[in-house]
């Protein structure tokens, strides 16, 4: 807007439109101020999102299901695994990275981000260090869930996982809130993936995480993967395998956050029960063969 010297002869009956005017201004960035305080991981703005290369993790499908009996409990086991196809990678840090930290205490755990000029735009605080015993290693707490859930369907009676399964004990049937290493393992597109190119590697209090293109597994044999499925009764059911479930990392993506695993449970004649594995989904499994990874269908390689 332009003023002409006719304008500013009536100072009086111009001093509110002025006032109007700067309020209208200054009201946005008076916003901007508000977001950027009350910012977290997943907001834009001042916090350094709006440059960074953001990772996308995906879940591959769950496979190998086998059931693990246990003093009188019957848990399923299966082997998971995750993936980047984002444009940056997910890196996590110790807040205070000591030689020798305390293993019964936890480390807070930032998440750093960069941009295409390799300069960290962002770190946050999102989770935490804790060290697993069993493993002897660091893992990330909240990196994701498990469940088993019943089949429900959709408006169109497609069949879908439906609500976490209820133990006779009153028990959820899931795993909430899995804590892992989270390291390079493999390439999700399937070739060749030595280790002289891995970025995260260590399972100690150092840098972990997953860089573009690149897959974490866990095993079935693993202890810890694995959900409570006692005197469930038989019949077909979803194992479904959730990431970031809380919402607590920077992710590309939150649409593609869960894979599945229909399976049925039967007797197998013999007095025991049996895991068959039905039809698995995973959103970045490509019919075209161009994923393997999030498919299931590849292993380790050097």
């Amino acid at each position: 807007m332009t003023f002409s010297k006719t304008n500013f002869r009536k100072p009086l009956l111009i001093l509110p439109v002025l006032l109007a005017i700067g309020f209208m201004f200054a009201t946005p960035m008076i916003l901007d101020v508000a977001a950027a305080k009350g910012g977290n991981g997943n907001n834009g703005g001042s916090s350094g999102l709006d440059n960074a290369l953001l990772p996308d993790i995906s879940p591959s499908i769950p496979k190998h299901l086998q059931i693990q009996n246990t003093q009188q409990q019957e848990f399923l086991r299966f082997t998971n695994a995750w993936g980047n196809i984002g444009v940056g990678n997910l890196e996590y840090e110790p807040v205070i990275p000591i030689d020798n930290p305390n293993e019964a205490e936890t480390q807070d755990a930032l998440q750093n981000l960069f941009d295409a000029d390799g300069n960290m735009v962002f770190s946050e605080i999102v989770s935490e260090f804790e060290f697993h015993e069993v493993h002897n290693h660091w893992h990330i707490a909240d990196i994701g869930e498990f469940a088993i859930r019943y089949v429900a369907t959709d408006a169109e009676y497609n069949e879908i996982p439906g609500d976490v399964v209820v133990l006779p004990n009153g028990v959820q049937s899931a795993s909430i809130k899995v804590g892992f290493c989270i390291a390079d393992v493999y390439k999700w597109n399937g070739k060749n993936s030595p280790t002289s190119q891995r970025t995260y590697w260590d399972c100690e209090v150092e840098l972990q995480g997953i860089q573009v293109g690149w897959m974490d597994q866990y095993h079935q044999s693993v202890e810890g993967n694995e959900v409570p499925m006692t005197d469930i009764p038989n019949g077909e059911y979803f194992l479904t395998h959730t990431w970031n479930p809380l919402n607590r990392f920077v992710d590309g993506n939150e649409d593609n956050n869960m894979s599945w695993m229909k399976f049925e449970l039967s007797d197998d004649g013999n007095g025991n029960r049996k895991i068959t594995e039905l039809d698995g989904f995973a959103p970045e499994c490509k019919s075209d063969g161009t994923t393997p990874g999030f498919c299931g269908e590849i292993s380790r390689n050097n």
